[in-house]
């Protein structure tokens, strides 16, 4: 098979041939690689873009250990844990929320951090939309696409919360519809 040349930034060609050294590849292979996964990603109709998010998402589900599982299944888990003991449910929902966010600022230290990292992950993530309103002291989230029933929706409202909190804001309302929208009211704690 011919070989081709590939013009790609000089700086990350640099990069990429000092990883490829640590780690016993070739340029050759890791290009093959990339440009293969690529690839299969513009033949399923994906952005290219795509790639560099499934990267992010992966790396964020191997740091908490996260278990792909269909949202069908969720759905029947949550209604069956909320009807055992919907405290322990919620109290659960919570928990998740701060090892989530404790994450999440480790990896991002402001709100337009979180932002710009969820911007660069949003393709990977069952979340379709989050939009921030501004409101004088009051900052709006609106989360859609958190689940399907209300249980499910509870508990994203919950986990967003945690999140929310771990950025120094102080919750003043959380409204949750079936369908899997969640709206929060918040007060930035001013230090």
């Amino acid at each position: 098979m011919p070989r081709v040349n590939i013009a790609a930034e000089a700086d990350l060609i640099e990069q990429l041939e000092n990883e490829a050294k640590k780690r016993g590849y070739t340029i050759y292979s890791l290009t093959n690689a990339a440009l293969k996964a690529l690839l299969k990603l513009l033949k399923e109709g994906e952005d290219a873009n795509t790639l560099e998010s499934l990267v992010d998402y992966y790396t964020i589900s191997k740091a908490l250990d996260i278990v792909p599982v269909t949202s069908w299944f969720l759905e029947n888990l949550t209604k069956l844990a909320y009807e055992k003991d919907n405290k322990q449910y919620e109290n659960m929902c919570e928990e998740v929320g701060e090892q989530i966010g404790s994450f999440l600022r480790s990896k991002a230290s402001t709100l337009d951090e979180l932002f710009d990292f969820y911007n660069a992950i949003k393709i990977a993530l069952p979340i379709r939309n989050v939009s921030i309103k501004n409101t004088g002291d009051m900052i709006e989230f609106r989360i859609t696409g958190t689940g399907f029933s209300l249980i499910s929706t509870l508990c994203a409202g919950k986990i967003f919360s945690k999140i929310a909190e771990e950025y120094d804001l102080s919750i003043q309302d959380v409204d949750v519809v079936p369908g899997g929208i969640v709206t929060i009211k918040a007060k930035a704690n001013l230090k």
